[in-house]
């Protein structure tokens, strides 16, 4: 059997038509779909980027980030908590793989895994890394000279907020020097990915037994997908700033009503891109005879705030359903007659690897904090017992959730929100002051998930002020950008 676990960044699970979007265009996950068992709740059970990786390479939950972190030696982004290697005692993905005489290849964009010491790539027989996403400064290329690659800054730098412009500034000057190359859109990241994975495919037709990981990065800001993507979206007569990197704010009042839509435009035409180069991908597979018979599982690590109750970016009080809720799709091998939806049961992304095992058919390692979801290939939906509620941790924050409550709380239960689905579905009006005995309850089970052992102190925060204080004194040197 040939699997290919699918991997997107920021990929938000109501931007996906067959979650019920009526005005993105995503035929060909939504296609997908129809072949797959589809989860409604699915979830991180950490975040961001490198916690939610670890989990799915794994098996095993990264909640809470504590302080046994290894001492490895990495780059400075490991004093984020959570942001670590795969610890050297837990075994790989791949090398499980191996053991079942697996041919395996990594193929992904999402350029934080192939940082020095991270590690992702152990045990796989090949992997190839497409560089210069976002701030990968590796391949940074100034190319065209400073006064012309401020000029064209200029032109996606928004808002009233000098520290909002000066964070979009830092991250689009690297961004926009290595896209230089960019002329086509096969020179779009996407399309680099899953080119290189049908090429790994093609090179493994012949063999049974073959395993890819193909991680891409975005739809992760920066976006600024081909016109063609942009224009299914954008309003023909704005005249205004192209917002193509959100800042990490926790209001919305640095953005323009027409600055906003341009960024919601711009996100949503790369969700399509990355949609279509998913269709090639599939496309291909069905061409070559290998889709059948092959396990395809499609997941994100999370979604992204647009300006959804105030704010953008991704910010651990903000972990609400438009940062949380992840599309999960397992297409099994075979044909399964038409899709299946799972609406009841919560799972998690920690649950891949044990779901690879029991489609495998092989005995699931104690080490495994996660569940065989194959189980719902002949069962159907059902509420699984020990899972009538999910923690999501990030940083010193963390998100229980289950059918009636909603909290959002930091781990010393300073600052919390709390919300009655039943009434309040939009998570919009935050009860925690008058209902302190359900906070308490709710936090209990954070607190058992968490082994009592949740994250407080902010261990980044002089990390965090030292940006802030280079974004203001790079921002005052830099004026004539207003």
């Amino acid at each position: 059997m040939k699997i290919f676990l699918i991997i997107f960044d920021t990929l938000r699970q109501d931007y996906v038509g067959c979650y019920g979007n009526s005005w993105i265009h995503t035929g060909s996950f939504d296609e997908f779909a129809k072949d797959s068992i589809v989860f409604d709740n699915a979830y991180p059970e950490s975040l961001p980027t490198i916690p939610v990786r670890r989990a799915i390479h794994t098996g095993i939950r990264t909640f809470p980030f504590n302080h046994k972190r290894p001492q490895l030696r990495t780059d400075d982004i490991v004093t984020i908590p959570g942001w670590h290697p795969i610890p050297p005692n837990q075994t790989h993905l791949a090398e499980y793989m191996r053991k079942f005489t697996y041919i395996t290849s990594f193929i992904t964009s999402t350029y934080h895994q192939f940082k020095p010491g991270m590690n992702f790539h152990l045990g796989f027989h090949q992997w190839n890394w497409i560089r210069g996403h976002e701030k990968d400064k590796l391949r940074a290329r100034y190319r065209e000279g400073g006064a012309k690659l401020k000029k064209k800054i200029k032109e996606y730098v928004a808002g009233k907020n000098p520290l909002a412009k000066a964070y979009q500034n830092y991250m689009l000057k690297t961004y926009f020097s290595n896209m230089q190359h960019r002329k086509t859109e096969e020179d779009y990241f996407p399309a680099q990915t899953f080119k290189k994975a049908i090429e790994f495919v093609k090179d493994t037709k012949k063999d049974k037994n073959v395993m890819a990981v193909v991680d891409e990065f975005d739809p992760h800001e920066v976006w600024d997908p081909p016109e063609k993507y942009l224009d299914l979206y954008i309003d023909k007569n704005y005249t205004g700033k192209k917002v193509v990197q959100p800042a990490y704010s926790e209001t919305i009042d640095y953005l323009t009503e027409g600055e906003l839509k341009y960024m919601r435009a711009s996100y949503a035409g790369e969700v399509s891109m990355c949609d279509n180069w998913f269709g090639y991908f599939i496309e291909e597979l069905k061409n070559l005879g290998l889709y059948d018979d092959s396990l395809i599982i499609l997941i994100s690590d999370h979604g992204h705030s647009i300006g959804e109750h105030n704010a953008t970016g991704k910010i651990p009080m903000f972990m609400y359903p438009e940062l949380v809720d992840i599309p999960l799709m397992i297409k099994p091998p075979g044909n399964l007659n038409g899709p299946k939806r799972i609406k009841k049961s919560y799972v998690y992304n920690h649950d891949i690897l044990p779901t690879i095992f029991g489609f495998l058919k092989k005995e699931k390692p104690a080490v495994f904090d996660g569940i065989d979801l194959s189980i719902f290939l002949d069962d159907g939906d059902q509420l699984i017992e020990e899972r009538d509620y999910i923690t999501c941790g990030f940083g010193i924050c963390t998100l229980y959730k289950d059918d009636h409550y909603a909290l959002i709380t930091t781990n010393d239960k300073s600052y919390q929100k709390l919300f009655d689905l039943s009434k309040d579905p939009e998570w919009n009006i935050n009860i925690a002051k008058d209902n302190s005995d359900i906070c308490n309850e709710l936090f209990e089970k954070i607190e058992r998930d968490a082994k009592g052992d949740l994250l407080i102190e902010d261990k980044h925060s002089e990390e965090l002020q030292k940006l802030i204080s280079q974004l203001k004194n790079w921002y005052g040197q830099n004026k004539k950008l207003d």
